[in-house]
This record gives C-alpha cells, sequence and structure tokens, in this order.
C-alpha cells in the first residue's frame, strides 16, 4: 500500500533455514557459474513455449529497429528543413543587404538633390535683387519718359 512502510518477508529458502533445516547447506557454485533463467524454468513447468521470451525479445527488437527507421525519417526531413531555413535565410540576407545599399545610394541622393536646392535659393534669391532692382530702374525710367512728354506736349503747345 502506498505510504505505508513494507516489512519484507523472507522466502521459502530463507525461512528453512532460519528454522534450522535439516539438509544443512547447499553446496557452492563454480565462480562463473549461471543459473538458468527462472522465467524459462516456469514457464517449462506450467507447460509455455521455451522460446517464447525470444519471439518477444525479437518482436520488441523489430518494433526498436521500425521505431529507429522512423526516427532517421524525421531527422532527415529536419535536416531537410533546417536546410532550407538557412537558403530563405541567407536569401532574406542577401535582399537586406541590396536594401541597405539601396538606402545608402538614396541617402547620397537625396543629399545632392538638398545641395541643388540650396544652391537653387541662392540663385532665386540674386534673381530677385535682380529683378527689385529692374523695377526701381525701369520705373525711374518710365517716370522720366513721361516727364519728357509732358515737357514736349507743354512745349507744343505753347508755341
Amino acid at each position: 500500500m502506498p505510504g505505508r512502510p513494507s516489512r519484507a518477508r523472507p522466502s521459502g529458502r530463507c525461512r528453512r533455514r532460519a528454522r534450522g533445516s535439516a539438509a544443512g547447506p547447499r553446496p557452492a557454485r563454480a565462480a562463473g557459474a549461471r543459473r538458468p533463467d527462472r522465467g524459462v524454468r516456469r514457464a517449462t513447468r506450467r507447460g509455455a513455449d521455451p522460446a517464447l521470451p525470444l519471439y518477444q525479445l525479437a518482436d520488441a527488437q523489430r518494433s526498436l529497429g521500425e521505431q529507429i527507421q522512423q526516427l532517421k525519417d524525421r531527422l532527415d526531413t529536419l535536416h531537410s528543413e533546417l536546410a532550407t531555413g538557412e537558403d530563405k535565410d541567407s536569401a532574406l540576407e542577401q535582399e537586406i543587404k541590396a536594401a541597405r545599399d539601396e538606402i545608402k545610394g538614396l541617402y547620397v541622393e537625396s543629399s545632392s538633390v538638398k545641395q541643388q536646392i540650396d544652391a537653387l535659393k541662392d540663385d532665386v534669391a540674386g534673381v530677385n535683387s535682380n529683378v527689385s532692382g529692374f523695377r526701381t530702374f525701369s520705373g525711374f525710367f518710365i517716370a522720366t519718359m513721361i516727364l519728357l512728354l509732358a515737357v514736349i506736349f507743354v512745349l507744343t503747345i505753347r508755341r
């Protein structure tokens, strides 16, 4: 039961020894001698096929082999997906590099356009000063012509 300490019970052989069996101690096995598989011994006592655990082991190995193959296939799929992802990443990096170069070119062009605009502002300011000077000069010239016409008209009438 969970939560309750379990008391270990001695196996039948240990109980007999504890009681002091008359048979005495068993003879020691030779070093390296192995005990036959108890599961196979029990299965043969019950009338089951002794090769059954071997068949189960073979089935388990086959299923593990299939699972390993599936994992290898999945790993190959992941490798191919990773390669396509890296290709997409490198293509995207190339596009970003091209966009950066284009932005640098546009920045250079915009700065040269700003310089041209500043030069045009200076030219327009020069033309404005020339036009205002011309207006003043032409105004004086027209006023002088009108005055001369008036003088000529007055002189013509007096005669």
